[in-house]
């Protein structure tokens, strides 16, 4: 069984080191201990507002991308229960919580996934997500660490750097709201809501639907959007099968 020891140390001396790069090399730390071969940090305010902060390789990036294209998933669910979600095996047939999602992550490599909150008192900031290659549960452990981990995600993004420690709202305003990583795809949802003359939530739902049907990552679908190459009609709902 490994030793998380250096696991340990290495995430307290993250924390204290801060830095806009702290959740990467937190991040970098859990996977260069064996206890997850990919990791990823996203931030939460709400189902259809999610910022991813980093992730260590494709799958993890793939994961995320999953995720938020189809609203579902072990992420989502840990965020709104504010407790882990522990998948041992994605390919479980047994196991239907996430039809979409589930058979998305089978095209990957990844078998077991881990979804742990970030959270501080009773505000939720986000999820650290992390998976393996092979299935199988993580021992108590190895659980425990994961939580440390993601207590480490969570004071890092807190703790950006020289401006001190920011509030929850705060940091979910700034890294969301700015909308760094998938600004393509508010700015697509907006477009598809005057488009067909529907609220916001309904545009996304639209856009998430357009991409399943078509299977392609909704980021390519939105940047098709803002580029003028697709426009919805509100006549056609065909994408909605």
């Amino acid at each position: 069984m490994a030793d998380y020891e250096d696991l340990g140390r290495d995430l307290t001396r993250l924390v204290a080191q801060n830095g806009p790069q702290a959740p990467r090399r937190i991040c970098e730390a859990v996977v260069a201990s064996s206890l997850a071969d990919g990791a990823a940090v996203t931030l939460i305010s709400d189902p259809d507002r999610q910022e991813p902060i980093c992730a260590t390789d494709e799958i993890a990036t793939r994961l995320d991308e999953l995720q938020f294209s189809l609203a579902e998933g072990p992420c989502l669910d840990a965020h709104s229960l504010g407790q882990p979600v522990l998948v041992s095996d994605i390919a479980d047939p047994a196991d239907t919580r996430w039809p979409g999602f589930a058979d998305g992550a089978r095209a990957t490599r990844a078998r077991a996934l881990y979804a742990l909150p970030m959270r501080i008192g009773g505000a939720r900031l986000g999820i650290l997500d992390l998976y393996r290659l092979a299935h199988g549960p993580l021992s108590r452990e190895e659980v425990t660490m994961a939580l440390r981990a993601a207590d480490a995600a969570t004071w890092a993004v807190l703790n950006p750097g020289a401006g001190g420690r920011k509030a929850p709202a705060e940091v979910l305003e700034d890294l969301i709201g700015g909308g760094l990583a998938r600004a393509e795809v508010h700015q697509a949802t907006g477009m598809v809501a005057v488009q067909l003359d529907v609220p916001v939530a309904t545009a996304l739902a639209r856009l998430r639907a357009h991409a399943f049907a078509e299977d392609r990552p909704l980021i390519d679908v939105a940047r098709d959007v803002v580029a003028r190459r697709l426009k919805f009609d509100p006549g056609d709902d065909s994408d909605l099968g």
